[in-house]
């Protein structure tokens, strides 16, 4: 994969809350490259996931941009952002966001669908990026009968499916159990070393935030 670098220069964000504004990111400032993993830290109300929005292109900052390789990001309209957003990131969350009435190989290979592949392409990729995640036994049952750490790692393989270069990550283990979360975590950062992917993820976990080579603490 080649080197891929996403730079934001004095990135600022609030919002309106009872009439009054409530600043949330003032002047932050990242340099994000190739097989950086970098963990955002803070408590609860810190800006976490606003800041991985702005990342993702998913929200707009008041002031400041965002640049991937010299091109400025900031001013996209809609349909360019949802065109980079498709071509370049994956997205996991904490709360999995897994269709309900889609088996859990239909919800990885969705991604592909959308872009145009076939339906069996798109399944028998989906199948091989499940066995990298020992998931692909569970390929027929729907979310509800998954637990869920499993449910995690059907998330994880949707969100890697069309191998993006970054991976952005909301609280990716806060739901599970200890035993869980190191699995859960390990399949997640021994891929995205192997593939020289770009992780940033949202943690409250000291533990898996130490495993960082970057880290912004707000």
């Amino acid at each position: 994969m080649s080197e891929s670098n996403l730079i934001l220069k004095k990135i600022c964000k609030s919002y309106n809350q009872a009439n009054n504004s409530l600043s949330i990111l003032k002047d932050i400032s990242l340099e994000v490259k190739s097989g950086d993993f970098i963990a955002v830290t803070g408590p609860s109300g810190s800006g976490k996931t606003t800041l991985l929005n702005l990342v993702g292109l998913l929200d707009t900052a008041d002031e400041g941009t965002i640049s991937f390789n010299g091109k400025d990001l900031t001013y996209l309209n809609s349909e360019q952002k949802n065109k980079f957003r498709r071509d370049n990131y994956g997205f996991i969350y904490q709360n999995y966001n897994l269709l309900e009435n889609f088996n859990a190989i239909e919800n990885v290979a969705l991604p592909l669908i959308l872009n145009g592949y076939s339906k069996v392409e798109a399944i028998q990729r989906a199948k091989n990026t499940m066995k990298l995640f020992m998931i692909d036994n569970r390929s027929l049952h729907f979310p509800n009968s998954l637990s869920g750490g499993e449910q995690q790692r059907v998330a994880i393989s949707r969100a890697l499916i069309n191998n993006p270069k970054f991976i952005i990550a909301d609280e990716p283990t806060g739901n599970l159990d200890s035993m869980n979360s190191d699995l859960v975590f390990n399949y997640l950062k021994n891929y995205v070393e192997s593939e020289n992917m770009t992780l940033i993820i949202a943690t409250h976990d000291e533990e898996l935030a130490s495993k960082a080579n970057k880290r912004i603490n707000l």
